[in-house]
C-alpha cells in the first residue's frame, strides 16, 4: 500500500477541560459506546451559531406544538414525561439527522436492577417522547429525521417481546408510531431501508415497521453500518474468530465487496465521510495484546490507498469519523488525552468528558461521560457547546 507524504501540523486551538472521571472507568465507556447503532445520510453543512437551535424546550404540559399548519396535536405521555424529567434517570444514548433533528434514550432504574426506558424525540423545535418500555430503545438516523426503536431481546419470531417493540418517528406529518413486524432473515434489503448492527445486522422498514436479519456472506457479527450520498452502504464485518474487515454493497446486499482493514487484528472501527470519498479507521487489537499500538488509517479515495497517521494504545484509541475535505478525527483517552486529526495537522485536547465521537454531515457530537449532556462541535473539533436533550 502507498503511503502519504508526512501531513504539516496546525496551531492548536485549546478547549478548557472540565473536571475528568478516574481512568480506570473507561472500559466501562468504551463498553457502552460499542452499543451504539448509527445510520447514514445526507445534511448540509452546519456552524456554530446553528448549533445553538438544537436546545431542548422546557417543561411541556397539555398537548406539544404540532410539526405543521393543519397538523393535529401531539398528545402529551405523562408516564414518558416522568421518567424522562425524574431527577434519577440518566441518558442512555443520542442521534442527530441534523442540528435541529435529534432523538434521546432515557433509562430510569427500577427495584430488582432492572430499567426501564423511554425516549425523546425532537425536530426543528417541535418535541414528542416514545413510550415507558422495558426493553432499551436506541436511536438511529434515517435520512434527515431520526427514530427510536425499542427491539426485540432476540431476532427469533417467537420471541415474546416483539409484542411490546415499537418504532417512533417524527415527522413533517406528525408523530408515527408503529409496532415491529417480525420477518424471515434476508440477504438483500429495500432501498428505502435503514441498516442497524445489533450484534446481528438488521434492516428496518420506515413505512411497515418490519424488521429482520441481513446475512452477509462470509461474516458472523457486523457493526456500525453508514450510508454515504451515493446509496453505498459500509460496515465493519467480523467472524466469530474477531478477524475485521471493512464491507461494502452498492446493490443492497446483492453483492459485497471487501477490504482487510489491519491482517491479524480482531474487531475495528471506521469512519465514512458524506460523500464515501474520505475512510479513517482504526484496526482492533491482535489477540490478547490489548495495550499493543493500534494504527490510525486514512484513505481519501474510498480505500483504494492508506497512509498510517499516528498509532496508539488500542483501549483508548475510538470513535473515527470522516469528512468530504479529506480529514477526519478521532478520540485518545489515555493518560494525554487527545483528538487526533488526520489529514488535518496536530491534535486538540477535547473536552475532557467526552466519552465518544459520531459525526453527522458537519456536525461531530458525543454522549458526555458520567453526565446527561450531549456535546457538540460545528468546527471539526476546535470549539465545543453542550447541551441536555430531554
Amino acid at each position: 500500500m502507498s503511503e502519504l507524504k508526512e501531513l504539516s501540523w496546525d496551531a492548536q486551538k485549546t478547549v478548557q477541560p472540565v473536571p475528568f472521571e478516574a481512568l480506570e472507568r473507561r472500559g466501562i465507556r468504551r463498553r457502552h459506546r460499542r452499543q451504539a447503532l448509527t445510520g447514514a445520510g445526507v445534511i448540509a453543512a452546519v456552524t456554530a451559531a446553528v448549533v445553538a437551535a438544537v436546545l431542548p424546550l422546557g417543561n411541556v404540559t397539555g398537548t406539544e406544538k404540532p410539526p405543521a399548519a393543519g397538523t393535529a396535536s401531539i398528545p402529551v405521555d405523562q408516564a414518558a414525561e416522568k421518567l424522562v424529567r425524574d431527577k434519577k434517570s440518566g441518558m442512555a444514548g443520542i442521534a442527530f439527522a441534523t442540528p435541529a433533528r435529534w432523538a434521546s434514550v432515557w433509562s430510569s432504574p427500577q427495584p430488582g436492577y432492572t430499567f426501564n426506558y423511554a425516549a425523546v424525540l425532537s425536530r426543528d423545535g417541535v418535541r414528542t417522547t416514545a413510550p415507558v418500555r422495558k426493553n432499551q430503545y436506541v436511536v438511529l438516523q434515517a435520512g434527515d429525521d431520526v427514530l427510536a426503536l425499542s427491539m426485540p431481546t432476540s431476532m427469533k419470531g417467537s420471541d415474546p417481546t416483539w409484542a411490546q417493540s415499537v418504532m417512533v418517528r417524527l415527522t413533517n406529518q406528525g408523530r408515527v408510531e408503529k409496532k415491529l413486524r417480525w420477518a424471515p432473515p434476508t440477504s438483500e434489503f429495500a432501498d428505502g431501508d435503514v441498516l442497524l448492527a445489533y450484534g446481528t445486522l438488521r434492516a428496518l422498514n420506515l413505512e411497515t415497521g418490519t424488521l429482520r436479519e441481513v446475512k452477509v456472506p462470509g461474516i458472523d457479527n457486523a457493526y456500525q453500518p453508514q450510508r454515504d450520498t451515493t446509496g453505498r452502504w459500509w460496515l465493519v464485518g467480523a467472524k466469530n474468530s474477531g478477524v475485521g474487515n471493512i464491507y461494502w454493497t452498492d446493490d443492497h446486499g446483492k453483492n459485497w465487496g471487501h477490504s482487510v482493514i489491519s491482517q491479524g487484528r480482531m474487531g475495528g472501527e471506521l469512519g465514512v465521510s458524506p460523500d464515501g470519498k474520505t475512510l479513517v479507521a482504526i484496526p482492533g487489537r491482535k489477540p490478547d495484546r490489548m495495550e499493543d499500538p493500534v494504527p490510525l488509517r486514512l484513505s481519501t479515495d474510498r480505500g483504494e490507498h492508506w497512509t498510517t497517521v499516528a498509532t496508539r494504545a488500542a483501549p483508548y484509541l475510538s470513535s473515527p469519523v470522516a469528512f468530504d475535505n479529506g480529514t477526519g478525527l478521532a478520540l485518545f483517552q489515555g493518560k494525554k488525552r487527545e483528538l487526533l486529526r488526520p489529514g488535518a495537522g496536530s491534535p486538540f485536547t477535547p473536552p475532557a468528558d467526552l466519552g465518544e465521537l459520531t459525526r453527522e454531515g458537519e456536525l461531530v457530537y458525543g454522549k458526555q461521560y458520567n453526565g446527561n449532556q450531549v456535546i457538540t462541535s460545528a468546527d471539526h473539533g476546535k470549539t465545543w457547546r453542550y447541551f441536555e436533550p430531554r
